[in-house]
């Protein structure tokens, strides 16, 4: 459908694919697999309950009504109910489309609009106005201004997001992307070239995460090329309805990488990876196909490079502990990567990995999610934490710094004894220095 063409009570802009709602047969495959539906058993909260209303929207048998639009935004967007579906029906993506319909329908007032605005069009784009942002928080903690609030239980007399935000802040260093050379030389025999896409919040508050990827595919044979001019991939612009930001920086990401002229286009980020496989439609309208399906051939999550390429283990050093693997939605629903980073896992010297029951299942992060709906989220994440503690591993394993965030702040508030690390960060300890 045309971007512009009008769909029943949607508007012009952006009606989701009236297709993607015909194709459900309410077979209820994916009831089991919804995170929401299992916390309120309500059939509108289901994603074939979520997909009915869109269609009844389309269909012009209902306006675009305030249900409508709690559905939008209170389906996590996990993806678990395509991967169910025999049809794959995609809930979540329609959803996702309709909080753009929500923008147009029932717009902010002036001071939400103007404040969503200057997070998603002007500082989210702009790496520079981005990393600078983060300053007054990394001084926050560095002059102890962190220790004073959190012990003096202030923020416990607000809204419950805010403390959990709070609370959720890893120690924050210096910005990665300034530091990453350009070029980071393959070692050994040259297997290719790799563009890395590094992605806001991983430069932000997990640059050792990044430091680490690069080091390893480096010393996995890849010359890595950083491109310090990539803007953000336009997941939290998707997740937020702003559908046109999002193409606008597709657009920009798209020629970047593709005059870089690279083997692959390697993330670390789960979102990230999966919004950058989803350009090809995203671009649908505004880009050449042949460039669209090239930039999609390359893309790549970094575990789902080496699984596929094949993991160089000679001269890795032994990691001496036991893990377990939470997965990030956004790579096993959204990429289909599932098998790979268990493979990356039980390949590493001395890693005796574990496997978590209901390993896919939601964390309860789903980006802004979990603080929108933070009870809800603790309820998702203590289901996720009481299937980590069965397996009694020391680390928590994952590749997604949404989840990681909201991970390791469940682990911390529950007193649970497991850390969490990205999967680039063991691999990197196992990883001889050179």
């Amino acid at each position: 459908m045309n971007k512009k063409e009008k769909l029943g009570n949607f508007t012009a802009e952006d009606a989701p694919e009236y297709e993607d709602m015909l194709q459900c047969m309410r077979c209820g495959f994916c009831l089991p697999t919804c995170p929401t539906f299992a916390l309120t058993g309500r059939e509108r909260s289901s994603p074939r309950g979520r997909v009915a209303l869109a269609r009844a929207v389309a269909e012009n048998k209902l306006e675009f009504t305030q249900a409508v639009k709690e559905e939008a935004y209170f389906c996590l967007d996990c993806r678990a109910c395509t991967t169910a579906c025999p049809s794959g029906v995609r809930a979540g993506e329609v959803m996702e489309i309709c909080r753009s319909q929500s923008h147009q329908q029932s717009p902010l007032g002036h001071i939400g609009r103007s404040f969503r605005e200057f997070i998603l069009q002007r500082m989210l784009p702009n790496p520079d106005l981005l990393e600078k942002s983060m300053l007054p928080a990394r001084l926050y903690q560095r002059l102890g201004i962190q220790w004073l609030v959190r012990h003096s239980k202030a923020l416990k007399l607000g809204p419950a997001w805010i403390d959990k935000a709070e609370g959720m802040m890893p120690k924050l260093d210096a910005p990665l992307r300034p530091q990453l050379p350009e070029v980071t030389p393959a070692l050994g025999e040259k297997r290719g070239k790799v563009g890395f896409f590094l992605g806001c919040i991983m430069t932000l508050m997990y640059p050792e995460v990044s430091r680490q990827t690069v080091r390893v595919l480096a010393h996995q044979g890849f010359d890595v090329i950083t491109p310090k001019e990539t803007k953000c991939c336009g997941a939290p612009h998707l997740n937020e309805g702003d559908r046109q930001t999002a193409r606008e920086l597709a657009l920009f990401n798209l020629d970047l990488f593709l005059k870089a002229d690279v083997d692959y286009i390697v993330t670390d980020c789960a979102g990230c990876g999966a919004s950058l496989k989803e350009y090809e439609e995203l671009l649908a309208e505004e880009e050449d196909h042949q460039r669209l399906e090239l930039f999609r051939s390359k893309v790549r999550d970094v575990q789902e490079l080496l699984c596929d390429v094949g993991l160089r283990t000679e001269g890795l050093k032994p990691v001496k502990t036991s893990v377990t693997y939470h997965e990030p939605c956004h790579l096993c629903h959204a990429q289909g990567v599932s098998n790979q980073p268990r493979e990356l896992l039980k390949a590493i010297p001395g890693v005796e990995f574990r496997e978590m029951n209901e390993a896919s299942w939601c964390c309860g992060s789903a980006a802004t999610w979990g603080l929108k709906f933070s009870d809800e989220s603790q309820q998702v994440l203590d289901r996720k934490l009481s299937n980590v503690a069965a397996t009694d591993a020391e680390h928590l394993v994952t590749a997604n710094p949404g989840c990681h965030l909201q991970l390791a702040w469940g682990l911390k508030q529950a007193g649970m004894k497991q850390d969490v690390l990205h999967l680039m960060e063991l691999l990197g300890r196992a990883t001889p220095e050179v």
